[in-house]
């Protein structure tokens, strides 16, 4: 990307601007980071990096040092959060690895981007300059900005397209891994329930649960007072929540504009239904080791993003069901042959 420069500027210091790092400097290019924060304080709590995650991540070089940061959940639960039961087992083992050429892994946010700065750390053609908020406009050469859903950069390059909120709300916690060998908290859980649901895998070196739940509006105990005892047990572990409104970016024409490129949240930030969002990103940086220029680099991304967005809405429709829907849903899941629904997911995981 940006063949014959020597410099790059990147807005933004999260999991999208420290990949592109990666692959700029590895592309040879002198690279500097300006992040508005004064110190790197990733928030959130955990997220998937499923198969093509793992391959963006192992097309930068960086997958040794963020591998020990990893752990491999035996399957994917869905289960009906109204009974507790197992509507769906998704294997995540060695037929799983071998299908897909890579495995699927689960992390704590802070310890992926600890791991990413690790690497651009280490590699001398990158500057990072904290404490700076910067606009685009006032920096000489190309610019990559990655700075997120609500991207100053785009809301300057596209004033019309501008994030558009949701009804929906998301809710994180960390919480110590309970003691409850019956729920199978070594998976990733996921409990459907109308207009909502709730995500539990875990994450860190200490193995503590990440908790993330989306409703729409009502708080977590709230929503979901109908649910069976082993859901609401576990959310009523949780001290206090980090709230979220989400948002998502409409499909943008284009991405770029002179020498202004977008990448990861702030070009095609869409709704956390597939867990999508860091891979995204990093599939971004990966790509800028083939592309040449932005319109290249846009033809590379843009239908697989844009097919992304409208699965993550049906998605989101899917698992929020409400009776008799949700019924006929958990038919379909219990009769679905056991290797239908990672067939579904080739397209996703095999790029």
């Amino acid at each position: 990307m940006f063949r014959g420069e020597k410099h790059i500027n990147i807005i933004g210091g999260g999991i999208a601007g420290l990949a592109a790092a990666i692959a700029c400097a590895r592309s040879g290019k002198a690279v500097t980071i300006y992040e508005r924060a004064a110190a790197f304080e990733e928030v959130g709590a955990g997220l998937q990096l499923g198969p093509n995650a793992v391959g963006a991540l192992q097309a930068l070089g960086a997958w040794e040092a963020v591998a020990p940061i990893t752990y491999a959940p035996p399957a994917i639960l869905m289960r009906k959060a109204g009974s507790g039961r197992v509507a769906k087992e998704i294997p995540l083992g060695e037929n799983f690895t071998r299908r897909f050429s890579q495995p699927y892994r689960v992390a704590q946010r802070a310890d992926l981007h600890g791991a990413l700065l690790q690497v651009v750390r280490s590699m001398p053609p990158v500057e990072i300059i904290l404490g700076r908020e910067i606009e685009a406009f006032n920096l000489t050469g190309p610019v990559i900005a990655a700075d997120g859903i609500g991207s100053r950069t785009r809301q300057w390059l596209f004033p019309e397209a501008q994030a558009r909120p949701t009804t929906n709300l998301i809710f994180r916690a960390l919480v110590p891994m309970p003691e409850n060998g019956n729920l199978r908290l070594d998976c990733v859980n996921l409990w459907m329930f109308p207009h909502g649901h709730v995500v539990t895998y875990p994450v860190g070196r200490d193995h503590k649960l990440n908790v993330v739940v989306v409703t729409q509006g009502k708080n977590p105990r709230d929503h979901f007072f109908k649910a069976c005892s082993e859901l609401k047990n576990l959310l009523a572990q949780v001290p206090a929540w980090l709230e979220w409104p989400t948002a998502f970016v409409p499909p943008l024409p284009v991405w770029h504009k002179d020498q202004v490129m977008l990448i990861g949240d702030a070009a095609h930030g869409t709704l956390p239904f597939l867990a999508q969002g860091a891979a995204m990103a990093l599939e971004d940086a990966a790509a800028l080791f083939t592309c040449d220029s932005a319109p290249s680099f846009e033809q590379a991304r843009r239908s697989r993003c844009q097919r992304l967005h409208q699965q993550t809405l049906a998605t989101g429709r899917i698992y929020h069901l409400d009776w008799p829907l949700s019924q006929a849903r958990d038919l379909v899941l219990r009769f679905t042959p056991g290797q239908l629904p990672l067939e579904r997911l080739e397209w996703l995981y095999s790029s």
